[in-house]
């Protein structure tokens, strides 16, 4: 299976946004569908023939990301198996899983879940029937529950199933060890998340070897968390370790080296660096295209990274044609994709000052978001956050207030305080304020953000500089005679 990708939001901030990746694919229990099927009456070979032959499609389906055709596959055989077996047995968890990996693509994670929790109670009565594997199911939970950023009880299910492995002597831990580095990194608790990959290493090279290809994907997990600290030269030796690894195993040809030259091409997106951004976005698109198809939504991704260069570069007309590219090849792909891509053609149309286009843009992707995670999710307050901005473009600034508090208040209970899309929340209720000229309230955001990220980053970090630059114009404009230096210590402590 194609290990999952997020697609890039062309995130219409006052500060950029970092966007963390997806650990690994969702994973298939062991179970097949000729143990499912056998000892059956020759009565039923009629049946049982065809329901075998549903499988196959299922599975062909969904490789080509054909999702819609899948899971209607997946969700007939699932029928099939719970009326000859019943609604409890191994087989029925096994298609459960299979019914929740479809789901998860298509970006429906809530039914995902629902699906996960079900195959879940199964396998945790007796995961020894038929092979069930119950850690594979309790990782997809993992999964999905941290899409929904649930996030502590997605590392519950991944212990879980870790506890399940390290209990049989399986060499096959790392993997978990990878996913709940990625929820620590997606939480911005970058230590905690350097510490599991590191384990996840020290296993792969014991149990695999140094040039086993599922290093490659522990490479480019501590390469994400070295981005998201913005230690980017770290980053890069990281993205080139698992560039090199997958070259040397696929030649250049494969979906897993499309997948490598799509995460080089973030991480130089989020350089600055667009040229080589570009050309990396191009090379994993040669081999989608050929290798998955345009529709397929790993394509559909790299179809909305390229447009997202061409914003950078103010090349709003060519940006929107790949927007565009990407809705209209996303049909297959689930509403979640569309959702994204709905935001990043907001703000692209925005630019080109058709604000009431963006906005209606920004609902659409606001509905579907509200149907797929509910109304407490970070990608929610990323789409509110991108209405501020386009309200912020009109001068309209107390609209651009309302909807920046509307993404801080997400941000705050979902993802805490010190996080760093928090923090820049923070930063945009106060540029919001500012417009308004409520100095005050302006300097009390500001300062919010300044104290977080000094904490955590220290003060010659960029962005910490950036914050208090900020703080010190606004502070000026309150007239207020005592010196900034001085009213700062005061508050900092």
């Amino acid at each position: 299976m194609i290990i999952m990708k997020h697609v890039p939001y062309a995130f219409a901030v006052f500060l950029f946004l970092g966007e963390g990746l997806f650990g690994s694919a969702a994973a298939h229990a062991d179970v097949t569908i000729t143990g499912c099927l056998a000892g059956r009456d020759k009565t039923e070979t009629e049946k049982v023939t065809k329901i075998a032959e549903e499988t196959r499609h299922a599975k062909r389906a969904a490789d080509r990301g054909d999702y819609a055709v899948a899971l209607r596959r997946y969700q007939n055989v699932l029928s099939n198996m719970v009326e000859m077996h019943g609604a409890q047995h191994g087989c029925a968890a096994h298609y459960r899983n299979e019914v929740g990996v479809v789901h998860m693509n298509m970006g429906q994670y809530d039914k995902a879940r629902d699906m996960f929790v079900r195959a879940a109670e199964i396998v945790g009565k007796s995961d020894t029937d038929l092979g069930t594997d119950a850690t594979a199911i309790y990782s997809n939970l993992g999964h999905a529950l941290g899409e929904l950023a649930d996030y502590d009880k997605a590392r519950e299910w991944h212990l879980k199933a870790l506890a399940i492995r390290e209990k049989r002597g399986s060499d096959d831990t790392a993997s978990i060890y990878d996913d709940i580095a990625s929820l620590y990194d997606r939480q911005s608790n970058y230590g905690k998340a350097l510490e599991w990959y590191a384990k996840a290493l020290v296993i792969r090279e014991k149990e695999l070897g140094i040039r086993h290809p599922h290093m490659a994907t522990t490479y480019d997990g501590i390469a994400s968390v070295h981005e998201h600290m913005g230690e980017y030269g770290k980053a890069r030796e990281w993205r080139n370790r698992a560039l090199v690894m997958r070259e040397k195993m696929f030649g250049g040809n494969g979906p897993e080296m499309a997948s490598t030259y799509y995460n080089a091409a973030v991480a130089y997106f989020k350089q600055g660096d667009y040229a080589n951004a570009l050309s990396s976005y191009e090379k994993a698109l040669a081999i989608e295209e050929r290798t998955l198809g345009r529709q397929h939504p790993s394509t559909v991704a790299t179809y909305n990274g390229i447009a997202s260069i061409h914003d950078k570069q103010g090349n709003y007309g060519k940006a929107a044609q790949w927007y565009e590219k990407a809705l209209a090849a996303s049909q297959k792909g689930g509403e979640g994709q569309n959702a994204v891509t709905y935001n990043n053609l907001a703000v692209v149309v925005a630019r080109q000052g058709n604000h009431k286009k963006a906005l209606d843009y920004l609902q659409r992707a606001v509905t579907i978001q509200e149907k797929l995670v509910g109304k407490e999710h970070p990608d929610i307050a990323t789409t509110y956050t991108n209405i501020a901005w386009v309200y912020f473009q009109q001068h309209n600034f107390v609209q651009a207030a309302e909807w920046a508090r509307r993404a801080l208040a997400i941000n705050e209970k979902v993802l805490g305080l010190d996080h760093p899309s928090t923090i820049t929340a923070y930063s945009n209720v106060a540029m919001a304020y500012y417009r308004q000229k409520n100095y005050d309230q302006a300097l009390s955001e500001y300062l919010r953000a300044y104290r977080v990220y000094r904490t955590r980053f220290g003060r010659d970090h960029p962005q910490t500089k950036l914050f208090r630059t900020n703080m010190e114009n606004t502070y000026r404009q309150t007239k207020n005679p005592r010196a900034f230096t001085d009213w700062l210590a005061e508050f900092m402590g």
